[in-house]
């Protein structure tokens, strides 16, 4: 089927018509899909042929004044203009109307239309320009339409600004591509455009009347009412005005308007209406026009680079084609066979299909070397590509292509690549396969295109420390933090980053000071990737400074004011919390206000968890003193003389509680402990121990409420020889007399166990009492606490309970060897059994003709007489 096989709606006729006609004025038009090379080569050729003198494109009027840097020759796509504009959002909980950014990208690959009329148009003089709605216009009219919706405006909200939703969900795309046997729009796109030869792309008029048409039915599918909420009725409007102004003043001029195909019919609909007022525009569209153009001074932009592997429309972007590094090398297919036609080459009289068929197997061959380096288990063979190659160009024969399209390549990978179904151990193959297809490719700019200060700057900050910047792809970077310095500035650096939520690298191991985890660890490995997100965010963050270390202690500084507003302006735990950051990132001249800080918030601090957290992490920072670059560890030792006691000051907390407070007065108290019992490796000055037993003394009978806290509370006095095995023995009593609650009895032994799991291997009087205290209970109460007194004997080690086990069986006369999960004495009786038991497992495999299976996963030699031949 073809599209010039369709019967037209009327009004699509009429359009068509009406584009003779403007044509007849010079007025032409290149509807496009983006980032499609078969609509890049379709502009190349018009441009070629007719010689515009404007070529106006879809996008921004805002970015004409980048113009100069898309233009120089430095420029290599992948390339994208990012834009930014403020706008102010409602909250549905409130009428305040706050700032933030809203951010948007207006890609260009070398195959791009767009780029290709910038490129070539600039090449034959022609005059050109942006004719879009500004990005902040944009904006306003969305905003308008639906004030009620609430933003984030925590978050940068960012977008494409060549969206093809409605190309995407077209009911007639949809049909059209069953009618076609093609699996969905894209599929049906390639077949019907991407894959013609280079005479029918360089016969310009039939292309785009095809086009045209294509996408003109896709819009008929939607109302004006969802066109103009949506602000395409808005955007055409302004581009309009722009044509008809410039034919209004230069009436004899040839105008290019080159914008995606979904825009075309409202152009010409609206230009043939406006030729018959000789293009003079009505009062209120000129008003409307005029103020736009004062919504452009709001639009912030910049040229910056892009990625395929950004562009690829199966990663999410919303626009254009998927693949976009197969699609490279088909547009590399076309110049190459343009070239040898025009310097007269041998080859100039061979199909496309030629020329197409050769870049398709030098593409499989790619991705088999690819997967080769990948080190996957059976890697491609000279015959699998061979066989891949095959069926790929017959395929594309049999789908009536000019040689291999996408889809044909990917049929023909997945039927040779792919054994079996689609399964785990077959997933990271055809990922590596798609990945090669989307590529990461990353464009340049000129040196000295005007870029914010801190996008240089990081980027001049990153290539000095010898990250390798020069595509997406991810790599990782081991940082030997503790003992070369010039790591620790490197790491100084993407840990500033992280913080400013710059998302350049990614730290995947190495000592964690903010949680204490793998202190111990000597090295730091981090993922890195410079991409145009990273540059993007820079962009974004940019108008907080031109300095990475000024934004980040502007961000700090924030994070303190928040802390105060949200009552939380007396917890030291998040007061260390900005220190140990401040030390991460370098910013060391915070250090001094931030222990300051921290002094005021330790007086303060009336939660016991809050200060003990806090003494942990002061810990952290003493033991990475040197790392992190704190010269006077006496500041970190002064601040744990006033934690410490401010915690004992607090534990009464303890003493009271529901079952969460409980657990969480647990953990503080543990916590507690192993501050004062780390201490003496600190200073020697002052011995805590002995204060801390005092004070878990003088709670005593204040705990009773509590048994949780009680169990760990006794459990604690009693290994810091602050009393005597009774205690623990008149704590299991009073916990499991009769009468009481089965939930505090067993919370009192949970709150021993969790404390000091090894006392039921060093005192076992404590595991002879509790079973004899259980055994008076009566069934109903056991089940009761049956789930909780597993998890109180889950706290010991695996030797602890090896050896647990071992003392229970000589109590109960239990062999121990009967205890072992593994057996290895039997008796002669058992293994008369064992014999009984395989023979007639063989013959049940054997009569179900299973057993020459069974014994060739075995690695076996199948017993011939049980294999049966099928009939």
């Amino acid at each position: 089927m073809s599209i010039s096989s369709i019967p037209l709606p009327e009004r699509i006729d009429d359009a068509l018509t009406k584009w003779a006609s403007l044509q007849q004025q010079h007025l032409y038009f290149a509807p496009v899909r983006h980032h499609s090379p078969a609509c890049a080569y379709g502009v190349l050729s018009l441009i070629e042929s007719i010689k515009p003198d404007y070529i106006l494109i879809e996008g921004p009027d805002s970015f004409n004044a980048l113009l100069p840097g898309l233009l120089h020759q430095d420029a290599h796509p992948p390339v994208a203009i990012m834009a930014q504009a403020e706008q102010l959002t409602t909250s549905s909980q409130s009428e305040d109307r706050e700032k933030f950014h809203q951010s948007a990208y207006f890609p260009f690959c070398e195959y791009s239309p767009e780029w290709q009329a910038l490129r070539v148009g600039h090449t034959h003089q022609a005059k050109l320009a942006f004719i879009d709605l500004p990005w902040a216009a944009q904006l306003k009219d969305e905003q308008e339409k639906d004030e009620q919706k609430e933003e984030d405006n925590t978050q940068i909200q960012s977008r494409s600004l060549q969206r093809e939703r409605y190309l995407t969900h077209s009911q007639f795309i949809t049909q059209l591509a069953k009618k076609c046997h093609c699996r969905d729009h894209d599929d049906v796109w390639e077949h019907l455009f991407e894959l013609r030869s280079i005479d029918a792309l360089a016969d310009w008029q039939s292309l785009f009347h095809d086009i045209f048409i294509w996408c003109a039915l896709a819009r008929l599918d939607y109302e004006p009412q969802v066109l103009e909420a949506e602000g395409s009725s808005q955007r055409e409007a302004h581009m309009l005005m722009h044509i008809t102004t410039i034919k209004r003043h230069n009436p004899e001029a040839k105008i290019l308007t080159v914008t995606g195909g979904f825009h075309t019919l409202a152009l010409i609909e609206g230009l043939a209406e406006a030729s018959e007022r000789q293009f003079v525009p009505s009062d209120d569209q000129q008003k409307r026009f005029d103020g736009m153009a004062k919504l452009r001074e709001n639009d912030s932009a910049w040229l910056i680079r892009y990625s395929f592997d950004r562009l690829d429309a199966l990663n999410g972007y919303a626009s254009g084609m998927p693949s976009p590094a197969f699609y490279q090398t088909s547009w590399q297919s076309l110049l190459e066979q343009r070239q040898d036609r025009q310097a007269n080459h041998l080859n100039a009289n061979q199909p496309t299909q030629i020329y197409r068929n050769k870049m398709g197997v030098a593409f499989l061959t790619n991705i088999a070397e690819a997967i080769r380096k990948k080190e996957f288990d059976n890697p491609p063979s000279y015959i699998t590509v061979k066989n891949a190659a095959e069926q790929s160009l017959r395929l594309a024969a049999l789908r009536g292509h000019a040689g291999p399209g996408r889809y044909d390549l990917l049929d023909g990978l997945q039927s040779s690549f792919i054994k079996g179904s689609l399964n785990d151990s077959q997933n990271e193959l055809w990922k590596e396969i798609t990945t090669y297809f989307s590529g990461f490719l990353l464009g340049t700019i000129p040196v000295g295109t005007a870029t914010p200060p801190l996008v240089a700057e990081t980027y001049g900050r990153a290539k000095a420390f010898r990250f390798k910047l020069d595509d997406t792809l991810t790599k990782v970077t081991k940082l030997d933090v503790y003992r070369n310095a010039q790591h620790r500035l490197r790491s100084r650096f993407l840990h500033l980053l992280e913080f400013l939520e710059i998302h350049f690298a990614q730290r995947i191991n190495g000592p964690d000071f903010i949680t204490g985890h793998q202190l111990d660890l000597l090295f730091e490995e981090w993922q890195y990737a410079w991409t145009p997100a990273v540059e993007g965010e820079l962009i974004v963050l940019s108008e907080k400074g031109s300095q990475l270390e000024s934004i980040a202690l502007g961000k700090l500084l924030k994070l303190e004011k928040q802390l105060e507003e949200q009552g939380h302006s007396r917890s030291s735990q998040n007061a260390v919390a900005l220190l140990i950051q401040a030390v991460l990132i370098g910013l060391h001249q915070c250090i001094p206000a931030l222990f300051r800080l921290l002094d005021n918030y330790i007086q303060q601090d009336v939660n016991l968890a809050s200060l003990t957290t806090c003494g942990h992490k002061l810990i952290h920072l003493w033991r990475g003193r040197a790392f992190l670059g704190i010269e006077d560890h006496t500041t970190l030792e002064n601040r744990l003389h006033q934690v410490i006691p401010q915690a004992f000051f607090c534990l009464d907390q303890i003493t009271q509680g529901d079952e969460q407070q409980q657990e969480a007065h647990l953990q503080a108290l543990l916590l507690l402990r192993e501050l004062v019992e780390f201490m003496p490796a600190i200073s020697q000055t002052q011995n805590y121990l002995h204060d801390f037993y005092q004070q878990l003394n003088r709670l005593g009978n204040d705990l009773d409420n509590v048994p949780l806290l009680k169990g760990a509370a006794d459990a604690l006095r009693y290994l810091g020889d602050q009393a005597e095995e009774q205690l623990l023995v008149d704590g299991l009593n009073k916990a499991f007399s009769t009468g009481t609650d089965p939930e505090n009895a067993i919370n009192y032994f949970v709150g021993i166990m969790r404390t000091a799991p090894e006392l039921v291997i060093k005192t076992p009087i404590l595991v002879d009492h509790l079973n004899q205290l259980l055994g008076e209970w009566d069934d109903p109460r056991f089940i009761q606490i049956l789930p909780d007194l597993r998890f109180a004997f889950s706290q010991p080690t695996p030797k602890q309970n090896e050896e647990l086990s071992r003392y229970i069986a000589g109590e109960i006369g239990l062999p121990t060897h009967e205890l072992a999960l593994l057996q290895t004495e039997f008796s002669a009786e058992q293994m008369l059994e064992a014999t009984r038991l395989n023979h007639q497992l063989q013959s049940r495999l054997s009569e179900q003709q299973l057993l020459g299976w069974f014994n060739a996963n075995e690695g076996s030699v199948p017993v011939k007489e049980n294999i049966h031949e099928p009939t």
